[in-house]
């Protein structure tokens, strides 16, 4: 059963808190009932909601090092990138704080990483037909986020000193926002929040469109004007981010536009002619050779549902392209066949 507004003040009445720390503890839940989050008293009632010993969560956030496991993945361009990923423990309770506290908060509409019913199809389309474009991305998007931000997002919703610096540390990692953290993307949505209205409204008076996918802010229309691009990292700075010179571009009307991979036409968006070939001869070796010859070839028992991920991409993008449809269909159909008779041959040992 839960909690009614009055079940709280008439538990808080009767308890032998004295009449300041009553006042107080009912200023916490009336904070909590508006925002429509959680009550959260403190960090042992905090255990409780999350399901977890007191030890285990104190642990967490006195050394939350311990709770995530760190490795590298190849960049496209060469080079490595770290990352990091929690540990199931820690994950659920990320994914806890993401469904029952962060998402109380509203996220700009140009924001397109991240957010349920939007992709980067949709971020792509904002700008068909645009004849200029600056792309501006943001130098160390993740990291450049820092604890105290992230506790004044719980302090705003009226939680009380402990139980902010609680969830705030169950959110971080070495004192900033970590990328493979489950609770990170949202919380990046909502401390950008106030930037994308600041750039929504600049490019909207200079008859511009916005959109920000993740750390890739994108602004096109007709003209883009001279000192726009200046302004922008004005705005940027001001709210305590800066721009990555070398991943900074414009686009003129004649020049082939890319945002995140994907490239902005006229009239439509595509997947770049070098990503289509590679994902074509992928598919075109998998239906000739069959799926267990590429998996024995790259050993990777993945493999076939990476390509699949691909196609599945591919058609997100263009998705009345007629090859991506009939490849995709042939692909899974091929796919269920394998497993099937893997099946067979085991029942019939």
């Amino acid at each position: 059963m839960s909690y009614t507004i009055n079940d709280w003040k008439k538990t808080i009445e009767t308890s032998n808190l004295s009449k300041i720390e009553k006042i107080e503890r009912m200023q916490y839940v009336e904070s909590a009932f508006k925002n429509k989050v959680p009550v959260i008293i403190d960090t042992k009632h905090l255990s409780q909601l999350l399901g977890l010993k007191i030890g285990v969560l104190t642990s967490m956030v006195q050394s939350p090092s311990s709770f995530y496991r760190e490795f590298k993945i190849p960049k496209r361009k060469g080079g490595y990138r770290d990352i990091v990923t929690p540990y199931k423990s820690l994950l659920e309770v990320q994914q806890w704080i993401a469904k029952h506290i962060l998402s109380c908060f509203e996220i700009h509409p140009s924001a397109y990483a991240y957010v349920k019913g939007k992709n980067i199809a949709q971020n792509a389309k904002l700008h068909i037909g645009s004849s200029e474009m600056l792309k501006i991305d943001l130098k160390d998007f993740f990291p450049s986020i820092k604890i105290p931000r992230v506790r004044e997002l719980f302090k705003r919703l009226g939680y009380n000193k402990e139980v902010t610096y609680y969830l705030s540390k169950l959110c971080c990692l070495k004192e900033q926002l970590p990328q493979g953290a489950a609770s990170s993307p949202l919380i990046s949505n909502i401390i950008l929040s106030n930037l994308d209205k600041r750039l929504f409204k600049f490019a909207s008076n200079n008859q511009l469109i916005y959109s920000r996918y993740a750390d890739d802010l994108v602004f096109s229309g007709d003209a883009i004007p001279s000192d726009f691009r200046i302004l922008v990292a004005m705005n940027i700075q001001d709210e305590g981010f800066s721009l990555n010179p070398d991943k900074t571009i414009e686009y003129s009307e004649n020049q082939r536009k890319l945002i995140t991979g994907v490239v902005v036409k006229k009239d439509s968006i595509r997947l770049p002619k070098d990503l289509r070939r590679e994902i074509k001869q992928q598919a075109h070796y998998i239906l000739k050779f069959g799926i267990l010859d590429q998996v024995k070839r790259y050993n990777d028992i993945f493999y076939v549902d990476r390509i699949l991920g691909r196609l599945s991409y591919w058609k997100q993008i263009e998705p009345k392209n007629e090859y991506v449809i009939n490849t995709l269909k042939e692909i899974i159909l091929m796919y269920k066949e394998t497993m099937n008779n893997i099946q067979n041959n085991d029942d019939g040992e």
